[in-house]
């Protein structure tokens, strides 16, 4: 009796706490961790990237690589990392010279020269000819990293940019409610169609598919408003490829493609198309075609309006019962 009492008042005791930490914690993706010291959310992508992919994938969840803007906050984040740090170097964080040779700066582009960052180097770093990207070791301590070699990294964004948009259940506003209860983004800076499908998929959604005659007027007439002296190409990825085999044309969700709402080009599919071009999309004239799944191609993304494809948002979500990274 006294065990089964004692356990009763035990799970009250982390019922009560957990509630207390929920209510603490500023709403946002619950795949990020709150830390009340900083009043940001971090988040350690364990997948190592180039630094140049980092940064997508962070922007992609509306946020940025991680820049420690204390001392503090620095000697804090190893905390985050150090579960990687068994299988390599360092992560990498939102620093670099790739404007200028030996002048690092942040993401957002503010000089290391004369702050609390600059404290930060290891010893006998920075080395120039070690890269132009910057990474962090488990010690807290900066060191340059050559950006097309991969490293883990560690994305960041402080709870005080932090704004929700109702009408696509989101924190990210440039997705935009469309037919059938699903929003959109409209990514006009070119990507692979691996990297789009990452990208759609951290903003938590997915590559688009046509699934209506309604949504494949939509999916054009958006991209008619792109400004073509912004993009000049005449092609966009969607959520489709014969990857698996040659004409056997799969959605990103393993479905079998469904051609009657959209017609194709002529050219496609059939012998007209090269060997590798293997990654679906859609012209500016509204008609399904396929390309060199490598050459970087605007893109569209969508997920539903309540709720996200794969990322679930704090309502709703299960609690949130990380470790704090430091006693707040």
């Amino acid at each position: 009796m006294y065990i089964f009492v004692t356990n009763l008042y035990v799970s009250a005791v982390i019922l009560a706490l957990s509630t207390v930490i929920e209510a603490a914690r500023p709403k946002f993706r619950d795949d990020y961790r709150y830390e009340k010291a900083f009043d940001a959310f971090y988040k350690l992508h364990t997948e190592p990237f180039d630094w140049y992919q980092a940064r997508i994938r962070c922007e992609s969840e509306g946020s940025q690589l991680l820049v420690p803007i204390s001392l503090d906050e620095a000697d804090s984040i190893p905390l985050l990392i150090a579960p990687i740090l068994t299988r390599f170097e360092g992560v990498f964080v939102g620093v670099h010279d790739l404007y200028s040779e030996r002048s690092f700066v942040t993401i957002e582009g503010s000089s290391l020269q004369d702050t609390i960052l600059d404290l930060l180097w290891e010893l006998q770093q920075p080395l120039h000819s070690g890269g132009r990207c910057v990474a962090m070791r488990r010690n807290g301590r900066l060191f340059v990293h050559p950006c097309n070699q991969h490293l883990p990294f560690a994305c960041k964004l402080p709870a005080s940019k932090v704004k929700y948009f109702k009408e696509c259940d989101t924190y990210d506003s440039r997705w935009t409610l469309g037919p059938n209860e699903t929003c959109y983004i409209t990514h006009i800076e070119p990507q692979t169609w691996f990297e789009g499908y990452s990208t759609c998929l951290g903003a938590g959604g997915h590559l688009t598919i046509l699934n209506s005659k309604e949504e494949a007027q939509y999916i054009q007439d958006a991209f008619k408003q792109v400004d073509q002296h912004m993009f000049p190409g005449d092609f966009a990825f969607l959520g489709f490829s014969d990857l698996f085999q040659r004409y056997h044309y799969r959605t990103v969700l393993g479905e079998s493609l469904d051609d009657t709402r959209v017609s194709w080009d002529f050219k496609c599919p059939g012998n007209f198309t090269k060997f590798d071009e293997r990654c679906g999309g859609f012209r500016r004239s509204g008609l399904l075609s396929t390309t060199n799944c490598k050459l970087p191609c605007m893109f569209f993304c969508e997920k539903p309006a309540n709720g996200s494809f794969k990322i679930r948002t704090r309502q709703g979500a299960v609690r949130h019962r990380l470790q704090p990274l430091s006693n707040n």
